[in-house]
Protein backbone atom coordinates (compact mmCIF):
# COMPACT_ATOMS: atom_id res chain seq x y z
CA UNK A 1 0.00 0.00 0.00
CA UNK A 2 1.69 3.35 -0.80
CA UNK A 3 2.99 5.28 1.96
CA UNK A 4 0.42 8.12 1.49
CA UNK A 5 -2.49 6.20 1.77
CA UNK A 6 -1.20 4.51 5.34
CA UNK A 7 -0.83 8.16 6.56
CA UNK A 8 -4.41 9.08 5.50
CA UNK A 9 -5.51 6.07 7.29
CA UNK A 10 -3.33 6.71 10.39
CA UNK A 11 -4.52 10.52 10.36
CA UNK A 12 -8.32 9.40 10.28
CA UNK A 13 -7.72 6.89 12.98
CA UNK A 14 -6.16 9.70 15.23
CA UNK A 15 -9.05 12.26 14.66
CA UNK A 16 -11.29 9.18 15.38
CA UNK A 17 -9.50 8.27 18.80
CA UNK A 18 -9.81 12.40 19.69
CA UNK A 19 -13.42 12.65 18.72
CA UNK A 20 -14.09 9.90 20.98
CA UNK A 21 -12.12 11.27 23.62
CA UNK A 22 -13.89 14.58 23.22
CA UNK A 23 -17.55 12.82 23.32
CA UNK A 24 -15.93 10.80 26.69
CA UNK A 25 -14.60 14.18 28.60
CA UNK A 26 -18.24 16.21 27.53
CA UNK A 27 -19.97 12.95 29.33
CA UNK A 28 -17.90 14.18 32.37
CA UNK A 29 -18.44 17.32 33.15
CA UNK A 30 -20.17 18.31 36.44
CA UNK A 31 -23.70 19.73 36.53
CA UNK A 32 -23.65 22.82 36.98
CA UNK A 33 -26.41 24.80 39.54
CA UNK A 34 -26.54 28.78 38.70
CA UNK A 35 -27.13 31.44 41.08
CA UNK A 36 -28.75 34.60 39.40
CA UNK A 37 -28.56 37.23 41.97
CA UNK A 38 -27.43 40.69 42.59
CA UNK A 39 -23.71 40.42 42.91
CA UNK A 40 -22.85 44.43 41.96
CA UNK A 41 -25.40 47.97 42.98
CA UNK A 42 -27.30 48.04 45.77
CA UNK A 43 -28.90 44.63 46.28
CA UNK A 44 -25.07 42.96 46.29
CA UNK A 45 -25.39 41.63 49.62
CA UNK A 46 -27.88 39.40 48.66
CA UNK A 47 -26.31 37.78 46.10
CA UNK A 48 -22.71 37.71 48.26
CA UNK A 49 -25.13 36.15 51.66
CA UNK A 50 -26.58 33.56 48.74
CA UNK A 51 -22.56 32.53 46.80
CA UNK A 52 -21.15 31.06 50.03
CA UNK A 53 -24.09 29.59 51.65
CA UNK A 54 -24.11 27.72 47.88
CA UNK A 55 -20.55 26.90 47.92
CA UNK A 56 -21.33 25.16 51.06
CA UNK A 57 -24.04 23.15 49.74
CA UNK A 58 -22.21 21.94 46.78
CA UNK A 59 -19.35 21.25 48.46
CA UNK A 60 -21.29 18.79 50.38
CA UNK A 61 -23.01 17.31 47.92
CA UNK A 62 -22.52 14.13 46.76
CA UNK A 63 -22.14 14.36 43.38
CA UNK A 64 -20.30 16.28 40.92
CA UNK A 65 -21.35 20.08 40.95
CA UNK A 66 -20.05 23.42 39.95
CA UNK A 67 -22.16 26.94 40.84
CA UNK A 68 -22.14 29.57 37.99
CA UNK A 69 -23.23 32.58 39.78
CA UNK A 70 -24.36 35.16 37.04
CA UNK A 71 -25.26 39.28 38.09
CA UNK A 72 -28.29 39.93 37.10
CA UNK A 73 -26.68 43.15 35.23
CA UNK A 74 -28.50 45.48 37.74
CA UNK A 75 -31.99 45.57 35.40
CA UNK A 76 -34.70 43.61 34.40
CA UNK A 77 -33.35 43.59 30.70
CA UNK A 78 -30.08 42.31 31.71
CA UNK A 79 -31.58 39.94 34.34
CA UNK A 80 -33.88 38.35 31.24
CA UNK A 81 -30.90 38.30 29.01
CA UNK A 82 -28.84 36.45 31.15
CA UNK A 83 -31.48 33.89 32.04
CA UNK A 84 -31.81 33.47 28.71
CA UNK A 85 -28.06 32.72 28.36
CA UNK A 86 -28.23 29.95 31.23
CA UNK A 87 -30.19 28.04 29.18
CA UNK A 88 -28.04 27.40 26.39
CA UNK A 89 -25.84 26.05 28.92
CA UNK A 90 -26.11 22.12 28.31
CA UNK A 91 -24.66 21.21 31.62
CA UNK A 92 -26.71 23.58 33.66
CA UNK A 93 -29.32 21.29 35.71
CA UNK A 94 -31.38 24.07 37.51
CA UNK A 95 -31.19 27.54 38.45
CA UNK A 96 -31.36 29.69 41.83
CA UNK A 97 -32.79 33.17 41.32
CA UNK A 98 -32.76 35.61 43.98
CA UNK A 99 -33.78 39.26 44.14
CA UNK A 100 -36.70 41.46 42.45
CA UNK A 101 -35.48 41.38 39.33
CA UNK A 102 -34.38 37.67 38.58
CA UNK A 103 -37.54 37.01 40.66
CA UNK A 104 -39.95 39.23 37.77
CA UNK A 105 -42.35 37.53 35.80
CA UNK A 106 -40.57 38.44 32.76
CA UNK A 107 -37.15 36.89 33.93
CA UNK A 108 -39.37 33.78 35.02
CA UNK A 109 -40.70 33.55 31.35
CA UNK A 110 -37.89 32.94 29.42
CA UNK A 111 -37.18 29.96 31.38
CA UNK A 112 -37.51 26.40 30.58
CA UNK A 113 -34.76 24.95 33.54
CA UNK A 114 -36.03 23.90 37.19
CA UNK A 115 -36.25 27.52 38.78
CA UNK A 116 -36.20 27.70 42.74
CA UNK A 117 -36.75 31.73 44.02
CA UNK A 118 -35.80 32.49 47.27
CA UNK A 119 -37.00 34.56 49.63
CA UNK A 120 -40.30 37.42 48.89
CA UNK A 121 -39.84 40.13 46.53
CA UNK A 122 -43.23 41.00 45.76
CA UNK A 123 -43.89 38.79 42.67
CA UNK A 124 -46.52 36.17 41.90
CA UNK A 125 -44.98 32.72 40.86
CA UNK A 126 -45.31 33.59 36.56
CA UNK A 127 -43.87 30.01 35.13
CA UNK A 128 -44.86 26.57 35.59
CA UNK A 129 -40.93 25.70 36.03
CA UNK A 130 -40.68 28.08 39.01
CA UNK A 131 -41.13 26.75 42.50
CA UNK A 132 -41.23 29.74 44.97
CA UNK A 133 -39.07 28.65 48.53
CA UNK A 134 -41.54 31.10 50.71
CA UNK A 135 -45.14 31.00 51.95
CA UNK A 136 -47.77 31.49 49.27
CA UNK A 137 -49.35 34.86 50.95
CA UNK A 138 -45.54 36.50 51.60
CA UNK A 139 -44.02 35.89 48.18
CA UNK A 140 -46.64 38.38 47.20
CA UNK A 141 -44.76 40.88 49.57
CA UNK A 142 -41.53 42.60 49.08
CA UNK A 143 -40.08 40.96 52.61
CA UNK A 144 -37.11 40.64 52.29
CA UNK A 145 -36.03 43.42 50.14
CA UNK A 146 -37.74 45.72 52.34
CA UNK A 147 -35.08 44.05 54.85
CA UNK A 148 -32.67 45.32 53.13
CA UNK A 149 -34.02 48.61 52.69
CA UNK A 150 -34.36 48.52 56.94
CA UNK A 151 -30.81 48.03 57.30
CA UNK A 152 -29.90 51.34 55.22
CA UNK A 153 -32.39 53.47 57.29
CA UNK A 154 -31.00 51.58 60.54
CA UNK A 155 -27.50 52.64 59.33
CA UNK A 156 -28.59 56.17 58.38
CA UNK A 157 -30.50 56.28 62.74
CA UNK A 158 -34.03 55.66 61.09
CA UNK A 159 -35.46 52.23 62.15
CA UNK A 160 -37.71 50.88 60.28
CA UNK A 161 -40.65 48.32 61.21
CA UNK A 162 -40.61 44.67 61.92
CA UNK A 163 -41.07 42.47 58.45
CA UNK A 164 -42.16 38.81 57.65
CA UNK A 165 -39.74 36.40 55.48
CA UNK A 166 -40.18 32.54 55.37
CA UNK A 167 -35.78 32.46 55.87
CA UNK A 168 -34.93 32.51 59.16
CA UNK A 169 -31.76 33.07 61.21
CA UNK A 170 -29.03 30.71 60.77
CA UNK A 171 -28.47 28.20 63.85
CA UNK A 172 -24.60 28.94 65.62
CA UNK A 173 -22.91 25.63 63.57
CA UNK A 174 -23.84 26.94 60.46
CA UNK A 175 -22.96 30.38 60.81
CA UNK A 176 -19.79 29.45 62.63
CA UNK A 177 -19.09 27.36 59.46
CA UNK A 178 -19.89 30.29 57.02
CA UNK A 179 -17.98 32.53 58.22
CA UNK A 180 -15.48 30.15 58.18
CA UNK A 181 -15.51 29.46 54.92
CA UNK A 182 -13.77 32.49 53.35
CA UNK A 183 -12.56 35.49 54.92
CA UNK A 184 -14.54 37.49 52.57
CA UNK A 185 -18.09 35.49 53.94
CA UNK A 186 -20.42 38.00 55.53
CA UNK A 187 -22.57 37.48 58.58
CA UNK A 188 -24.90 35.47 56.79
CA UNK A 189 -28.62 36.83 56.98
CA UNK A 190 -31.92 35.47 56.93
CA UNK A 191 -32.16 33.32 53.89
CA UNK A 192 -28.17 31.85 53.95
CA UNK A 193 -29.45 28.91 55.70
CA UNK A 194 -32.30 28.32 53.06
CA UNK A 195 -30.23 28.75 49.90
CA UNK A 196 -27.96 26.08 51.37
CA UNK A 197 -30.74 23.93 51.88
CA UNK A 198 -32.61 24.38 48.40
CA UNK A 199 -29.02 23.94 46.42
CA UNK A 200 -28.68 20.66 48.42
CA UNK A 201 -31.71 19.70 47.34
CA UNK A 202 -31.03 20.33 43.82
CA UNK A 203 -27.80 18.42 43.91
CA UNK A 204 -29.66 15.41 45.31
CA UNK A 205 -29.25 12.35 42.23
CA UNK A 206 -31.76 12.34 39.85
CA UNK A 207 -33.14 15.46 40.30
CA UNK A 208 -37.06 16.07 39.84
CA UNK A 209 -38.18 19.22 40.34
CA UNK A 210 -41.36 18.05 40.67
CA UNK A 211 -40.77 15.54 43.61
CA UNK A 212 -38.47 17.74 45.01
CA UNK A 213 -38.39 17.01 49.00
CA UNK A 214 -35.41 17.67 51.41
CA UNK A 215 -35.32 17.28 55.30
CA UNK A 216 -32.84 20.42 55.75
CA UNK A 217 -31.88 22.77 58.57
CA UNK A 218 -34.65 24.98 57.60
CA UNK A 219 -37.00 22.52 58.06
CA UNK A 220 -38.59 19.59 55.65
CA UNK A 221 -38.99 21.33 52.15
CA UNK A 222 -41.49 20.16 49.46
CA UNK A 223 -43.27 22.14 47.34
CA UNK A 224 -47.10 22.32 46.08
CA UNK A 225 -48.63 24.65 43.89
CA UNK A 226 -45.15 26.01 43.00
CA UNK A 227 -44.76 27.07 46.16
CA UNK A 228 -43.19 25.59 50.13
CA UNK A 229 -45.15 23.58 51.36
CA UNK A 230 -45.77 25.11 54.88
CA UNK A 231 -43.45 26.92 55.01
CA UNK A 232 -42.95 29.13 58.11
CA UNK A 233 -43.67 32.95 58.26
CA UNK A 234 -41.18 34.31 60.57
CA UNK A 235 -41.12 38.02 61.98
CA UNK A 236 -37.54 39.82 62.00
CA UNK A 237 -36.56 43.52 63.39
CA UNK A 238 -33.40 45.44 64.28
CA UNK A 239 -32.44 46.22 67.65
CA UNK A 240 -29.33 47.69 68.68
CA UNK A 241 -28.24 47.19 64.96
CA UNK A 242 -28.76 43.38 65.28
CA UNK A 243 -31.14 41.58 63.03
CA UNK A 244 -33.42 40.01 64.93
CA UNK A 245 -36.16 37.07 64.54
CA UNK A 246 -39.42 37.69 67.07
CA UNK A 247 -40.85 35.06 69.00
Amino acid sequence: MPARYCWRRMAWALALVCLCGACSAQARLPGKIALLAPFEGEYRELGYNALYAARMALEDAAGDWQLLALDDGGGLESARARMQALQLDPVVAAVVAMGPRASHPDVQAVNDLPLVLIGNWGHDRADEQSLYAAHPDLARQAGDLHLLEQARQLGAGRAGASIRSSGRLPAPAFRQRYRASSPYAPEPNQLAMLVYDIVSALARPGLDVDSLQHAGLSGGISFRDGYWQGAPVNVFAWLDGQLLQQP
